[in-house]
């Protein structure tokens, strides 16, 4: 295995896509309608030089359009194409040593289910206390962010705090973030989410994708 390999599969298990989407690209995106075409275009656009002038993407559609096989693709498009620009992330309270284990510097890029992310940072045992502030590092500092589904999540003011506390700090540093949604603007509005949308569109460029649900075509 060469370098590349070697520290392409480091970024990537630090990335944590789902299960279902770990190997999702572009090649396996099939785009029904001319929204898919224009959708897929724009991430595949999408260079370390837009990543690293903190430009986003805000992929909006309906169910199973494959906003989040858009953006696992996009960030394994970078990672891929320039593996010696990104680097891995290790948790310092971690007490484990690990001799396989390399540090590699570079650009941070991770994965987040909102719904996932938030569920972290409720009450639970120090372990899951430890690893939810991890977490909420790394959803606030790393230099790309893919944040799931937005909206999915049962709205509160607590949620909102939380969402608003991590989109901000990544507002105000400028750092890239991709994020996924089957909720219009007005839904999210409706959640008390009104502070967090104004930022995704300063943040981000508007993508709209609709098609049919291919989870209904392999049904």
């Amino acid at each position: 295995m060469d370098s590349n390999t070697t520290r392409f599969n480091a970024c990537w298990q630090y990335f944590n896509p789902p299960r279902r989407l770990h190997n999702a690209t572009f090649d396996t995106y099939l785009p029904k309608t001319k929204s898919q075409q224009d959708a897929l275009a724009i991430c595949q656009g999408y260079n370390p030089n837009k990543l690293q002038a903190g430009e986003g993407i805000f992929l909006v559609g309906t169910y199973g359009t494959g906003k989040t096989h858009l953006s696992i693709a996009t960030a394994r498009n970078l990672i891929e194409t320039s593996p010696d620009l990104f680097g891995v992330r290790y948790n310092d309270s971690s007490m484990l040593y690990d001799p396989n284990k390399e540090d590699y510097q570079g650009l941070y890029c991770s994965f987040f289910s909102v719904v996932e992310l938030l569920d972290m940072w409720r009450p639970g045992n120090e372990a899951k206390r430890q690893q939810g502030e991890w977490l909420f590092h790394r959803a606030k500092m790393d230099d790309l962010v893919i944040l799931d589904d937005i909206g999915a999540e049962k709205a509160s003011e607590w949620t909102e705090d939380r969402l608003y506390a991590v989109v901000d700090a990544r507002y105000r540093m400028e750092r890239a973030t991709i994020f996924t949604t089957n909720c219009s603007e007005k839904e999210l509005l409706a959640n008390g989410y009104g502070r967090i949308v104004s930022r995704i569109f300063e943040m981000t460029e508007p993508v709209q994708v609709t098609g049919p649900d291919y989870r209904r075509k392999r049904a």
